[in-house]
């Protein structure tokens, strides 16, 4: 290299880094250096030539910005002088450059009078533009609007003053010339939508600019033209015709327009803007019918009603992405809507629907607009699934296509032939495969899917006599559509992505599925037209010990809501499954994931239980029981002595005691009971371990829902003496009588609650028969009852309404009936008005007398009965979650409460049964065995009472005891009575070795109610 002093020298590149050692404090090598030079120079050098380059269009912007002053004056000063058409045609060249250089930075008055003269111009010329002239005339007035809405030194005032002025001219030409095929005009409809959005210009105006997106429509794009369709409050102030409702249909099937890209907001809107141009007088058509459903296809979400208008503009986003919830919109659109749920359009759908002639799109249309309209607004799901609940035949068309499907014999195959519960994944691709239009395949899902929500809604307004008539199913027809809706319902919970490609309301498909099979195994329960091992399960089984770990775990996030604060003690529940001969299930700290199959038994466990067989379902309950009891156990580490609640209770005012001493203790009843029993002699003998507490349960629930006790808490059914709470309660309370009284009283039904909720928790079986439509409401807090519960409370009241039914119009009248029902309380007569406050005035008509049924149903078995049950539940739910009680319907609740067998199983007894001093040969026991053997039930009910303070035998079994029944030898001594230490459920049995003599003085003893006196 050769240096500015005429000396060389050698240039000495270190390329392995070696001889000087490298900076420790972080120096960069001299390559990188190097490297780093290299690149600050190409940098130099690029930022040199964007300088030039920079340099070269500021000088050309000048250039132009100079040259389009001088061609305004120009342009301006040839106005209206043009000889020739080239003239014309070089005038509109120069507008064009003017637009895109020099009009845009004029003040606003000039801008106005060049555009004016720009209109005035184009009226008097004699010339026609030609298509490209067209095109690029539009085209550069976009542009200006463009512009014009960017400067930052206009007020929008102005801004919309010059856009009026571009929409007149704009309006003009697609007046005078309409559009051209070849003619694109991109995004102007964007930039007119903005002034129609913000209502930043006149009526007269905004009626110009939508003329003109109709005119221009496509040749924007179809995106575009549909965004600007879905802008709220659109043709309000204006009429348009069928011309306006034909270019949005021709829109609508471009193939270029995805619905799926517009926000929920967008879709209702452009529903709501297109029933607005149809208006309500006009009769409904085919092509209405296309587009309707097409809308409503794409709709996932619900919409409510709320009182306000959009109060922020910029609550209008066309591209907000729909999604499922609930959508709140004005009371406009709700009234706009409705069009949609008016009988004539309805009806009109079910004859395209079920109409033979009518072609599969139009079909298809009608269950598009079916299958949304029964979720998009619910206040009108009723009136919707009426009017096709009274077209005839609806059902059995429903049913025909349904039946006749591919996917609906091969879920009925598996369930049938090939002896499955549900369809495999693996099954039903090989279904689809040999179903090659896709669109067959939506059309099942949305039928059944539609039908399902349909027959749910007649099984609740029908009652049990009318179910299955004519019109409808029959029961042979519900009872095949049966096996296939357990495999659908099985299969949509095991198999989640049976419908979800197909149809993307799945989960209202599996909502309703469930449903829909909960409400006809309760018909089934009434009726019992099925077999009975319909709902036991071919291949399908259930680890109870897996779903008791699921359920543990369920409970525990439960309860970690309630009370976010607590820790969960781990070690406890390990503890407690081990005790549970889980087969020692372990838990770690962190919950374990469970597999899929056991979350979907888990699912079937909460929401279709009848699946699982009922003493499994028992042990899930009393294995909660003692998870339950474990956690809330308050133990002192150092005096392991367990806390009580104690009582004195007098025998001749037990449910008073009993009231005082406890009604306040809300969760803490669960604890332990420490009771001394008063009698005319004073305390009753006996030491409380655990069986005093049970004869204190059972004499407390003997004497609270005794109907004739003094407070007079409950009623019996008049054919079966069964229990519900007394409905005079609310009556009293409805006109105001005695109201401490009635507060006095729903605390004592609280306070039952509790009780029937300890003698769960401590699995002590009650005497009791209640109605089954009270035990309703325990299984599903509080829900209401249906018309045909009503037969469990008074069958002459209702075979009497379902006369009604057959009556025509001149009987009715005659029974000169309202909707008022006179009630009596102490003896007097009230009115109460079933559709407050016009009931009165509403006669009984033949268009009204299903309501009126309904409402004299609900009168007697909600209404009514609401504030009593309310409080009795929450006495109950506080010892017994309701989510537990979820799992048995209201004739297995009964078996819970009192037993589920009308006697005693003898065998089960016998190899269950522990003894002390004796042995299983020994005469005395040989005897006593034939004699329960001879005895009645009743008896045997007596003895089991004697000995366990409970009168009924276990649920699950004598096996199930804890402890054991047991028999000790009490002694020779064959003058004394057989006792019972009813605390460890002991039989103390003198070695009588005399059959009669056993006979009898087990008779006397269990007759004679001695109590405690006796042990």
């Amino acid at each position: 290299m050769l240096n500015f002093s005429g000396q060389t020298k050698k240039r000495v590149v270190n390329l392995g880094n070696r001889g000087r050692p490298i900076n420790q404090t972080g120096s960069k090598s001299f390559l990188e250096q190097s490297k780093i030079q290299r690149l600050q120079r190409e940098e130099q050098r690029q930022r040199e030539k964007s300088g030039l380059v920079l340099q070269s269009h500021i000088r050309r912007y000048i250039d132009l910005t100079n040259s389009g002053e001088e061609l305004k004056l120009e342009w301006i000063s040839t106005s209206g002088k043009w000889h020739s058409e080239q003239e014309w045609a070089k005038w509109l060249l120069q507008f064009e450059f003017l637009c895109k250089w020099t009009l845009t930075r004029q003040p606003v008055p000039e801008l106005e009078l060049q555009l004016k003269l720009v209109n005035s111009s184009l009226h008097e010329h004699t010339f026609s533009l030609t298509p490209r002239q067209f095109n690029s005339l539009i085209n550069s007035l976009s542009v200006l609007i463009e512009k014009v809405d960017r400067r930052k030194d206009l007020a929008n005032d102005q801004k919309v003053e010059i856009t009026e002025e571009c929409i007149i001219i704009i309006h003009y030409l697609l007046e005078q010339y309409g559009t051209f095929e070849s003619s694109k005009v991109p995004n102007l409809i964007s930039y007119l939508s903005k002034f129609i959005i913000t209502n930043q210009v006149s009526k007269l105006v905004k009626r110009d600019v939508i003329d003109m997106v109709f005119k221009i429509n496509t040749h924007d794009s179809p995106e575009n033209f549909l965004v600007f369709l879905s802008i709220p409050n659109l043709f309000v102030d204006s009429n348009y015709g069928i011309l306006h409702l034909n270019i949005i249909r021709n829109t609508l099937s471009s193939p270029e327009v995805n619905l799926d890209n517009l926000g929920r907001s967008a879709l209702v809107n452009l529903l709501v803007n297109y029933l607005t141009i149809h208006g309500k007088e006009e009769p409904f058509v085919d092509e209405d019918y296309y587009f309707v459903g097409s809308v409503l296809d794409v709709i996932t979400f619900s919409i409510q009603k709320v009182d306000d208008e959009y109060e922020d503009e910029e609550d209008y986003n066309p591209k907000e992405k729909a999604g499922v919830g609930v959508l709140p919109v004005s009371s406009t659109v709700i009234d706009t809507i409705q069009m949609l749920y008016t009988s004539e359009f309805t009806k009109q759908a079910i004859s395209h629907f079920t109409s033979k002639s009518s072609d599969d799109r139009l079909s298809k249309a009608a269950l598009q607009i079916f299958s949304t309209l029964i979720f998009f607004y619910p206040p009108s799901k009723s009136k919707l699934c009426m009017l096709i609940t009274i077209t005839p035949n609806s059902y059995k068309w429903f049913y025909s296509k349904l039946v006749s499907h591919p996917i609906f014999a091969a879920i009925v195959k598996a369930a049938t032939e090939e002896n499955h519960d549900y369809l495999k994944k693996e099954n039903l691709d090989e279904v689809y495969k040999f179903i090659p239009d896709k669109a067959s395949i939506e059309f099942f899902w949305k039928a059944i899917y539609t039908f399902e929500e349909l027959y749910s809604y007649w099984l609740i307004v029908s009652n049990d006599l009318e179910s299955f008539q004519d019109d409808k199913l029959s029961l042979e027809e519900v009872s095949n559509f049966l096996i296939f809706l357990r495999a659908l319902c099985l299969t949509l919970i095991f198999f989640s992505g049976i419908s979800k490609n197909y149809f993307h309301q799945f989960d209202k498909l599996k909502s309703i599925s469930i449903s829909l099979l909960n409400q006809l195994y309760m018909k089934n329960l009434r009726l019992r037209f099925l077999p009975d091992d319909f709902w036991k399960p071919k291949e399908l089984t259930f680890n109870i010990d897996g779903l008791l770990q699921i359920v543990a775990e369920e409970e525990e996030k439960r309860i970690s809501e309630m009370d976010i604060d607590e820790e969960p003690n781990y070690e406890e529940y390990d503890s407690i499954f081990n005790s549970m001969n889980s087969s020692n299930i372990r838990r770690s700290k962190v919950f374990v994931a469970s597999s899929s199959d056991t979350l979907a038994k888990s699912e079937v466990l909460k929401k279709l239980p009848f699946f699982i067989a009922f003493k499994d379902r028992v042990k899930v309950f009393q294995s909660l029981i003692e998870l339950d009891k474990q956690r809330h156990m308050n133990v002192n580490p150092f005096s392991f002595v367990t806390s009580k609640l104690q009582a004195d209770i007098r025998r001749e005012h037990l449910l008073e005691d009993a009231f005082n001493s406890f009604h306040n203790s809300g969760s803490n009843f669960k604890q332990s009971l420490q009771v001394s029993f008063f009698n005319e002699y004073g305390q009753e003998a006996g030491i409380d371990g655990g069986g005093i507490t049970k004869e204190f349960l059972t004499s407390v629930v003997t004497e609270g829902f005794n109907p004739s006790n003094d407070l007079h808490l409950f009623k019996e059914t008049l054919s079966d003496n069964q229990i519900y709470p007394n409905d005079d309660i609310y009556k009293s309370i409805h006109i105001g009588k005695d109201l401490e009284i009635q507060q006095e009283r729903l605390l004592y039904l609280k306070f039952l609650g509790n009780v029937v909720g300890k003698c769960f928790y401590e699995n002590v079986l009650i005497d009791v028969s209640f109605a089954p439509f009270f035990l309703n409401k325990w299984c599903n807090d509080n829900m209401k009852n249906s018309i045909n519960d009503l037969n469990y409370l008074d069958n002459e009241l209702f075979l009497g309404l379902m006369k009604l039914l057959k009556m025509p119009e001149s009987e009715l009248n005659e029974l000169d009936l309202n909707f008022t029902i006179n009630e009596k309380v102490d003896g007097k007569n009230y009115l109460f008005d079933l559709l407050p406050p016009n009931g009165e005035n509403i006669k009984l008509s033949s268009s009204n007398k299903l309501s009126y049924i309904h409402q004299i149903s609900n009168f007697k078995l909600n209404q009514s009965l609401h504030i009593q049950t309310k409080y009795f539940l929450e006495g109950l739910y506080e010892i017994i979650s309701s989510t537990w009680l979820s799992m048995f319907d209201s004739f297995e609740l009964q078996m819970l409460i009192s037993g589920g067998e009308s006697d005693v199983n003898i065998a089960d007894w016998k190899e269950n049964v522990e003894y002390g001093g004796y042995f299983d040969d020994d005469i005395t026991i040989k005897y006593f065995w034939e004699v329960i053997a001879e005895m009645s039930a009743e008896e045997r009910f007596k003895l089991i009472k004697f000995v366990t303070s409970v009168s009924r035998a276990p649920l699950l079994g004598f096996g199930s005891l804890s402890p054991r029944f047991g028999i000790r030898n009490s002694g020779r001594d064959i003058a004394r009575l057989p006792t019972a230490s009813t605390c460890v459920n002991l039989l103390k049995l003198p070695d009588y070795q005399d059959k009669e003599l056993i006979r009898s003085k087990l008779l006397y003893a269990i007759y004679t109610e001695a109590r405690f006196d006796l042990s």
